[in-house]
């Protein structure tokens, strides 16, 4: 599992000296996300924290697949322990069957997969293009 660093929402923004935003999510061989923590944390180690609950409970999770609150007609999946949200879909699926297999795929590797050592920094840029690309001179 990879830890990840966002951008922390509006309501709650770390101030100077105080911990960053944290999350976690969990990718597959080929990179792509299979599934992620639905919540930030303050710190590395309350993150690294709740993948080992997620690890240690999965036993008790409870799946729950379910139309997406877009409305439009798309699928995803969570999972709860002890009626507390632990793990979401990374994405939406146009088919409840394709929900199903990723929820089967992600509850495989989190028993297969691997605590990552280090952090990886990411913000949300879609459609951001570098000046270079934009002129055509990427090297």
């Amino acid at each position: 599992m990879d830890v990840e660093r966002r951008q922390a929402p509006h309501a709650w923004s770390p101030g100077a000296g105080t911990a960053e935003a944290v999350s976690w999510r969990l990718v597959g061989a080929n990179n792509h996300d299979l599934g992620r923590g639905p919540e930030l944390h303050r710190g590395h180690t309350a993150c690294h924290a709740a993948v080992v609950q997620l690890r240690d409970g999965l036993d008790r999770a409870v799946p729950l697949i379910t139309m997406a609150a877009t409305s439009n007609g798309t699928w995803t999946w969570q999972l709860a322990m002890d009626e507390r949200c632990v793990a979401v879909a990374a994405r939406e699926f146009r088919r409840q069957r394709e929900c199903r297999d990723s929820l089967q795929l992600f509850l495989a590797a989190v028993i297969e997969g691997q605590v990552a050592a280090g952090v990886t920094y990411t913000r949300r840029l879609r459609g951001l293009r570098l000046p270079d690309a934009v002129q055509g001179n990427a090297s």
